[in-house]
């Protein structure tokens, strides 16, 4: 019997598991194992995969070692991360956003009917929205029609994925061969939970569960109108500029663009921003100005990323300086640059010295004093602490944020504390 394996994955973790479990199963490493096989798969490929219509029909008649057993139904196991204020990764996006509607008139009313699924939900507790996108998948999955093989586990990145991956992953598999098989279908077509229960699972994986039923659906459900903005495409690049003394502010900008354009490369990769243009800020008037200045269309917005450094006695380093200077300049107020841009500003800084990160706070005062929207509060990053603890879950998500913010009337407005990364280095 098959098992599909789908993951959405930021990181890589998600992608990282559902390969391993894959692994495992085609290389016969568990041999008391029901299923034979297993294909693994982006949630984004369903549809190039025909998943929907292959789950359509009960499966063929299996056996299990010589001996007929028969499965009435398919087997899935889904990975998925939680991105940005809630989202989905950008390689779950379009799986995430079809569930999220009604089935399509080419699908039954009950498409999952003939699925046993199990979903294990990876994030972070120190980031609101924890595990929503696990948590939407299990509930969406369990409403058109699918058989629940156990309730949706959720990894917590703070405390150690590991402690809720390994004994889910050692219980799964058997979980899921009794929510397929015969015996079991009239069980749990009452109740999922309690004909397949987690009793028989370790001991910290039962402290781990959390019951789809159980949570709180609105944030999550909010998300569908932004997930179906991002969809479009922009007229125009992002702009990642940066202000760098010591070669970090430079390292990081020129990461966020070179990783993005690997993502462009992927086919299967839906992108708000059509290209990039990564430069130093004293460029802007020869690379950005003349686009930032014109309106796109659609009330849309151009986005710009940017990233700087603080040197001597609080200055901006010196290819920043000419931007800085004009950014402070009385005249450009009149002019308004950034009314048709959303932007968002990580400043790099050392506590150890008097004035903090205070280019890049200037910088996003000015910005937003000259029309811009600011797509989230600035960031500040401290060497004295380590850059990581701040640079990572920014660069991981303010591409997403910065796209929803830029696309037409839903946005995401105020104060966001930055959350789990959604871009991976290449």
């Amino acid at each position: 019997m098959n098992l599909t394996i789908l993951y959405g994955s930021a990181t890589g973790n998600a992608e990282h598991i559902a390969k391993d479990l894959g692994e495992s199963i085609n290389e016969h490493k568990l041999p008391s194992c029901a299923f034979t096989s297993a294909t693994v798969l982006e949630m984004d490929q369903f549809k190039r995969k025909k998943l929907f219509e292959s789950w359509s029909s009960p499966p063929p008649s299996s056996s299990d070692g010589g001996n007929a057993k028969k499965y009435t139904k398919h087997a899935l196991v889904a990975v998925c991360s939680t991105t940005g204020n809630g989202d989905a990764p950008e390689n779950a996006g379009r799986f995430v956003r079809f569930i999220k509607r009604k089935p399509p008139a080419t699908l039954s009313a009950a498409p999952m009917e003939h699925v046993a699924y199990a979903v294990l939900g990876l994030g972070d507790t120190n980031y609101d929205q924890f595990c929503a996108s696990g948590n939407l998948i299990d509930r969406k999955l369990k409403e058109w029609g699918g058989t629940r093989a156990m309730p949706v586990a959720c990894a917590d990145e703070a405390t150690g994925l590991e402690a809720t991956v390994e004994p889910w992953v050692e219980g799964v598999l058997g979980k899921l061969e009794i929510a397929c098989s015969a015996a079991s279908s009239e069980e749990t077509k009452g109740d999922d939970d309690a004909a397949v229960d987690a009793t028989t699972l370790p001991k910290q994986l039962d402290e781990k569960l959390v019951v789809a039923e159980k949570e709180t659906t609105t944030p999550v459900a909010s998300k569908e109108v932004i997930a179906q903005e991002i969809a479009k495409e922009s007229t125009t690049p992002l702009y990642v500029l940066y202000g760098s003394a010591t070669g970090n502010a430079e390292h990081i900008a020129k990461e966020v663009a070179a990783t993005y354009e690997l993502y462009l490369k992927n086919p299967s990769f839906i992108g708000y921003f059509p290209s990039v243009i990564c430069c130093e800020l004293n460029e802007y008037k020869k690379k950005c100005l003349s686009q930032w200045e014109t309106e796109p269309p659609l009330s849309t917005k151009h986005g710009v990323v940017i990233v700087c450094s603080t040197t001597g006695n609080a200055d901006a380093p010196e290819n920043s300086d000419r931007f800085v200077r004009w950014l402070k300049r009385k005249s450009t107020d009149a002019t308004q640059p950034f009314k048709h841009c959303a932007y968002a500003v990580l400043a790099l800084g050392d506590t150890n010295y008097d004035v903090f990160c205070a280019t890049g706070k200037v910088i996003d005062k000015r910005m937003k004093e000259l029309g811009g929207t600011r797509c989230c509060t600035v960031a500040l990053a401290d060497e004295a602490t380590g850059l990581e603890e701040v640079v990572d879950p920014w660069t991981g998500s303010i591409i997403q944020k910065l796209a929803v913010e830029c696309n037409g009337s839903t946005r995401i407005q105020g104060t966001v504390t930055p959350p789990p990364p959604t871009v991976a280095a290449p």
